[in-house]
């Protein structure tokens, strides 16, 4: 009931002061003093700041990414200088971690994106339609990025991640030689990942189901981590793919018609 209650004002959000403030809420770790200190100088001008806090913390870890996407399409229709003040803000919140949360980096890429800020890459004429027969050079490049994935997707054990990498690249290279699991840095993320958005949109939704199924069965739960729905979904967006089913049913449905 509190959630529901918390949604249904949250769908009322619409000033660019009340929608930074609850977006720069939503991508805060609830349980971080240096992020709310953050949090807390950034939203300043905004007297509703601790009200809409409020209500994103009664959120469930599944509704949250769900509203934070709903309130940056509103976002998204603000000035580009609006947008832009939103993005350095986000940048200063997620500062307080030094190095950056991989979940964080997520974050920030997929909110230049979602807020306009990142166009989309155009496809190449011609291009690979089959996830078997993928070039050296783009095993590469998803070998990069599902690298960095391995330090959220599979749970906190390192040793987890490897095998849940090793599990990814041997489907989608059988033949080959498993690549090293190195993650990139943050500009070798953002390439790997625009690169891989190339592949045919066939083909994305097999390189996401590929993640899923291999993170369910490695881990030998029914369920995904904490964190790891949250940076696949932001993945799919990224490469412009739709979620499975297994990872679209950790989340809530939100879909708020604009405000009047």
């Amino acid at each position: 009931m509190q959630e529901r209650e918390a949604l249904a004002r949250l769908s009322r959000v619409h000033g660019p002061g009340e929608l930074h403030a609850a977006i720069l809420a939503l991508i805060s770790p609830p349980d971080s003093v240096p992020s709310f200190l953050a949090w807390t100088n950034e939203t300043m001008s905004c007297s509703h700041a601790s009200v809409l806090r409020q209500d994103v913390m009664r959120l469930s870890e599944g509704a949250r990414l769900p509203c934070l996407e709903a309130l940056l399409a509103r976002m998204r229709t603000c000035s580009k200088e609006i947008r832009r003040d939103l993005l350095r803000s986000t940048r200063r919140v997620v500062a307080v971690h030094s190095p950056l949360r991989p979940l964080d980096r997520l974050h920030w890429l997929s909110m230049r994106r979602m807020l306009g800020e990142r166009m989309p890459i155009p496809l190449p004429p011609h291009a690979c339609n089959n996830i078997a027969e993928l070039s050296r050079y783009m095993i590469g490049r998803v070998a990069s990025v599902t690298a960095y994935l391995a330090r959220i997707v599979p749970g906190p054990d390192s040793q987890a991640g490897l095998a849940w990498f090793e599990a990814v690249m041997s489907q989608i290279d059988p033949a080959g030689e498993v690549p090293q699991c190195k993650a990139p840095d943050g500009d070798g993320l953002a390439h790997a990942l625009d690169e891989v958005e190339t592949l045919p949109m066939m083909l994305r939704p097999v390189l996401m189901r590929g993640w899923v199924d291999a993170a369910l069965a490695t881990s030998g739960r029914a369920r995904l981590y904490p964190g790891a729905s949250d940076a696949l979904r932001m993945v799919a967006c990224l490469l412009d793919s739709p979620m499975p089913p297994d990872l679209a049913r950790h989340f809530a449905e939100v879909d708020w018609s604009p405000p009047h």
